[in-house]
């Protein structure tokens, strides 16, 4: 077990995108060989078009209770279909909070090593009006966060092996003014924990490669050689940390959500690196942590300071 305060903690609400991101963390915790704190948390309310309006603290927590309840029931099910992706169940404990969801989770990111949340399907007018629990923990935590999107495979199928948890491919999406060490301590770590291979990508931008450098096509180049050139140095340097992490450098031109996506399947694991801000600027800003966190595939963790 990890000496911190907290393993891996995963909010859940009752909902399939919290099972997954629950299933998730299950297995990323077996990975660190750290506990798994199952977090669900309630408000009292007072105003009629909110849910839970007219109940008492007591009853309200008791929902929060059953959600939890139900949780370590389905884990317990897993456990025995699955083995090997559920820790045991001494290794799971289950935590009812007062408050609001997201902000207990950015409280709890601040010791725990990892937060996981799931990921509704809310398309960006949503996000932005309404907000969402993982936007705002993945913008406001004081430490590393998961992201874990539905997938629809694991939903249709009963096949163990389709289920939410394998990580077979680690992929660091690399920016060199963006706390690039964080990022890639973060990711070799994810990679040795699960046996997986690495690999760094670093997107140039298309409006910078086609701009007003256009004309200086051997400066690209340049450029474009002294960036695989740093990547290699620097991944060399964190490779003496992790030895037995297998790891490759890509360097690309787009955006960086053009670049991943496609190379991306619902079994890998993106890095990227995260500053802290409201949720409210990173969904207007369109933040590549944000962009990542709600368009791609497969889960992303944000590496917050």
């Amino acid at each position: 077990m990890s000496t911190m305060r907290y393993g891996v903690v995963v909010g859940i609400d009752g909902s399939p995108a919290g099972e997954q991101a629950m299933e998730w963390a299950a297995a990323e915790a077996v990975r660190r060989r750290t506990g798994l704190t199952v977090l669900t948390a309630y408000e009292v309310t007072t105003v009629p078009y909110v849910d839970g309006y007219g109940l008492g603290p007591a009853a309200l927590r008791a929902e929060a209770q059953d959600v939890g309840d139900k949780a370590l029931d389905h884990l317990a099910d897993a456990r025995r279909q699955r083995p090997g992706l559920v820790p045991d169940a001494a290794d799971v404990d289950v935590e009812v909070a007062e408050g609001a969801a997201a902000g207990v989770l950015v409280e709890r990111s601040a010791a725990a090593q990892l937060v996981v949340v799931g990921r509704r399907g809310l398309h960006a007018v949503d996000r932005l009006v309404l907000g969402s629990v993982s936007a705002a923990v993945s913008a406001m935590a004081r430490g590393a966060v998961a992201v874990v999107p539905i997938d629809p495979v694991a939903q249709r199928s009963a096949c163990p092996a389709d289920a939410v948890g394998p990580v077979w491919r680690v992929v660091a999406a690399v920016d060199f003014d963006d706390h690039l060490g964080r990022v890639l301590d973060l990711a070799f770590d994810e990679a040795r924990h699960a046996a997986a291979p690495l690999v760094a990508i670093h997107a140039l931008a298309q409006s910078f490669v086609a701009g007003p450098y256009a004309a200086a096509g051997a400066w690209v180049h340049q450029y474009e050689d002294e960036a695989i050139a740093s990547l290699h140095e620097e991944m060399r340097r964190w490779a003496e940390k992790y030895p037995t992490v297998q790891w490759s450098v890509e360097v690309a031109h787009g955006t960086t959500i053009d670049v991943l996506t496609p190379r991306l399947s619902r079994h890998d694991l993106v890095v990227v690196g995260g500053r802290r801000h409201t949720p409210i600027t990173g969904r207007i800003l369109r933040s590549v942590a944000d962009r990542l966190t709600r368009d791609v595939s497969c889960p992303v963790i944000v590496a917050h300071g």
